[in-house]
């Protein structure tokens, strides 16, 4: 359960408490532990951001760095905080579409932001915009 739920092994100590534990609740003693650890939302998050294409890279040939971690954490808060699934998806969609958005929503929407980015030199704006949308469009419906 521990793997499954943190992506981590559980530690000796965790072990050992499990086996002592004889009541009769001991199970879910060890699930609501898990559930409540920041180590949940890590792994939780770990298929989501690899559908969104998560990266603090470009991912062409420069590969030059951004930043995107802060999307990330944001991903890793909302399963923590079990963030409906509806408003999960809303805002990251369309968050800074919302009357008054607050900057979690705004943040969220950062989701549109993971496509490849490509700084050659000599492009054509169109058909970058053009391949950018279709990234985003082909994200959206494959996540």
């Amino acid at each position: 359960m521990t793997l499954d739920l943190t992506g981590l092994p559980p530690t000796l100590e965790e072990v050992d408490a499990f086996l002592k534990d004889r009541s009769p609740s001991d199970y879910e003693k060890v699930v609501d532990r898990l559930l409540a650890s920041p180590r949940f939302g890590e792994r939780m998050a770990w298929d989501w951001l690899d559908a969104a294409r998560y990266a603090d890279s470009n991912g062409y040939q420069g590969d030059g760095e951004r930043t995107m971690w802060p999307w990330r954490d944001w991903v890793v808060k909302a399963y923590n905080d079990n963030l409906p699934f509806d408003k999960f998806t809303v805002w990251q969609l369309a968050g800074d579409h919302l009357p008054k958005p607050a900057r979690e929503q705004l943040l969220a929407t950062a989701f549109n932001r993971n496509h490849m980015i490509n700084g050659e030199g000599g492009r054509i704006a169109e058909e970058n915009r053009v391949e950018y949308v279709f990234d985003q469009t082909e994200t959206t419906a494959t996540v």
